[in-house]
């Protein structure tokens, strides 16, 4: 046991470490946001669609795809889930409630100016939408779903699965231990991302309220009363494609549709192709009535 606690101090103390070095070449707002890291708008169409982030991530994952969007004639707008690109300590006060609040307080926002509203959601961000859509609770006219992390893969976790590591984590780590996200954000058509453009380092309890989500998916019958539309790359280190799959062929839905890229990677809104992307986006959303 003292061998352990000797350990754990350590990497504590390397991590918090890391973690200062990374802070000191980022640029933070007076409120200590990063500054890639605030909310975006493009556009200023008659509907709108709300893009929610991926754990580790920030509006910026879409600056890509949403000037496309906002092209086509949609009024856009790029969220930031609440406590992400903020200080560690903002980050151990927030919870799951909070990101669930914050994307229905946005919806009804735009619900304010805007006829209908769809939402794009990527990986966790789709985690989090779909867990809202299946209980009913999201007043969206469509989702679209980017790579959602219905299941976290163990293509990169070494020796054992990255739920086992989870479960052994959550037992033996301090609860305010922070943790940093080693691999580069899994691109396979663009350059990823340096670490400064994301947000790698997040305490224990974000990745116990990201397995407690997944547990909340699970749990649920696969089915919405809005019209779903399910993007998915043709490799993906980080979430389980197959996982994705295998819901998307029993969900009931109003209307649904698949389409794979290839080519592209995890992080789908930064490595497909936009302007084809935005194209095949509004056909389908006009044929669910969400015209640009």
């Amino acid at each position: 046991m003292s061998l352990f606690l000797s350990s754990s101090a350590t990497s504590c103390t390397l991590m918090n470490a890391r973690y200062k070095k990374w802070n000191a070449s980022v640029s933070r707002t007076s409120d200590g946001i990063l500054k890639h890291a605030l909310p975006k708008e493009y556009g200023n169409g008659e509907n709108a669609l709300l893009l929610i982030h991926g754990f580790g991530d920030g509006p910026n994952a879409w600056n890509r795809l949403a000037p496309q969007l906002a092209k086509q004639g949609y009024s856009v707008r790029a969220m930031r889930l609440p406590a992400w690109g903020e200080p560690m300590e903002s980050k151990h006060k927030a919870s799951l409630e909070d990101w669930d609040h914050a994307i229905l307080k946005e919806i009804h926002a735009l619900r304010q100016s805007h006829d209908k509203v769809a939402v794009l959601a990527h990986s966790m961000g789709g985690c989090l939408s779909t867990v809202l859509a299946q209980d009913q609770k999201l007043p969206a006219d469509a989702l679209v779903l980017y790579a959602p992390m219905f299941e976290i893969s163990s293509a990169r976790s070494p020796i054992l699965k990255t739920h086992t590591w989870f479960k052994i984590g959550s037992k033996l780590l301090p609860k305010r231990m922070v943790i940093e996200s080693i691999y580069g954000e899994h691109c396979r058509v663009h350059p990823p991302r340096h670490k400064t453009e994301r947000d790698p380092f997040n305490p224990k309890s974000f990745i116990t309220m990201l397995f407690a989500e997944i547990d909340r998916f699970e749990k649920q019958a696969p089915q919405m009363t809005i019209p779903l539309r399910l993007v998915l790359p043709g490799k993906d280190l980080v979430v389980h494609v197959e996982r994705s799959q295998q819901w998307y062929q029993t969900l009931r839905a109003p209307e649904k549709q698949l389409f794979t890229y290839e080519s592209a990677g995890h992080v789908l809104p930064l490595d497909i192709d936009v302007l084809a992307e935005s194209q095949r986006l509004t056909v389908w959303l006009s044929e669910q009535g969400i015209t640009p």
